[in-house]
């Protein structure tokens, strides 16, 4: 399954066991609501609990999303999936600075000890060496 949104794309790696999701430009709130359901509903059809999240073509990381987010996305992912979920997030160097110096942003001390799991990242390679460390810490490959 690789469907494509004006806004998403998205697809399962089966090879990986990793579910890409791709945003194409930066979407309005109701697409961002609209495309992480879509790729909760892609990832509950094929059993992805690895996520890879790529933000670099939106044009800022959309921190007003946060706690859409933090309160009602993210808590439900676990129940839905059947176990920890880990999210690799790809910002642009900017994006990623926005992101850590805003205190309206959780750090990712936040998501210790929950069954939600977020780092972020520059560089597609580093984010995909993270989510096999996580598969494989976790026995899923």
């Amino acid at each position: 399954m690789s469907p494509t949104l004006d806004y998403l794309q998205y697809q399962f790696r089966s090879d990986l066991q990793i579910l890409v999701g791709r945003w194409l430009r930066q979407p309005t709130d109701e697409e961002l609501h609209a495309g992480y359901y879509h790729l909760l509903d892609a990832a509950e059809a094929c059993g992805a609990r690895l996520w890879l999240v790529d933000g670099r073509r939106r044009a800022h990381a959309n921190q007003q999303g946060t706690p859409w987010m933090m309160e009602e996305f993210l808590p439900q992912l676990p129940q839905r999936l059947g176990g920890a979920v880990f999210m690799a997030y790809l910002f642009m160097p900017t994006h990623l600075y926005e992101l850590e110096h805003d205190a309206t942003v959780p750090p990712l001390t936040y998501f210790d000890g929950r069954q939600y799991h977020v780092q972020r990242f520059t560089e597609e390679q580093n984010a995909m060496q993270w989510l096999r460390a996580c598969a494989a810490a976790q026995g899923q490959q």
